[in-house]
């Protein structure tokens, strides 16, 4: 089970996050909202609920929550960020930049660092594919897919299950 929701963003994007967070789990739980703690690369969970994995993301314009029963991770950005080619070239290879557009592959491995709670700098190190039907990510459990929301780019990345195909919007 995966829940996607976005909103546009607030003044402070990681408040309006955290709050669409806490109306999702409320909404689809009908229990309190526990606390959340993050690992000590940044990651954060709900230790009272182990079983519930959540990622979040904002931008400038949107912010993006995903709930789900497996690990989980998202990103969002605006269609008019720009990836510079010295920036490409920091966290692909050449071989991505030919299959992907730059921001979709930020996007990419920037939802998979959040899924395992990496380090940014294991970004250069992580080699993504694609054939004509899937994208291919460096742990085979993982999969992804890419959104475009209104005038947003989005990617999410879960374990052992799909990516839903839509993103309800709040």
């Amino acid at each position: 089970m995966l829940i996607f929701s976005t909103r546009t963003a607030g003044k402070n994007g990681s408040e309006t996050v955290y709050d669409l967070l806490r109306s999702m789990y409320i909404g689809y739980y009908d229990e309190n909202f526990p606390e959340i703690k993050k690992t000590p690369n940044g990651k954060p969970y709900f230790p009272e609920r182990p079983d519930v994995h959540f990622s979040l993301s904002h931008g400038r314009t949107h912010v993006l929550c995903v709930i789900s029963d497996n690990p989980v991770g998202c990103d969002i950005e605006a269609t008019e960020r720009k990836i510079s080619l010295r920036a490409s070239k920091y966290f692909c290879t050449q071989d991505e930049m030919d299959m992907f557009d730059p921001l979709d592959l930020w996007l990419l491995k920037e939802s998979y660092v959040k899924l395992f709670g990496l380090t940014f700098a294991s970004i250069r190190n992580l080699q993504f594919r694609r054939d004509e039907t899937q994208i291919i990510l460096p742990d085979p459990a993982a999969k992804a897919k890419l959104y475009a929301i209104s005038s947003c780019r989005a990617a999410v990345c879960s374990l052992h299950s799909n990516p839903s195909d839509s993103i309800e919007l709040i």
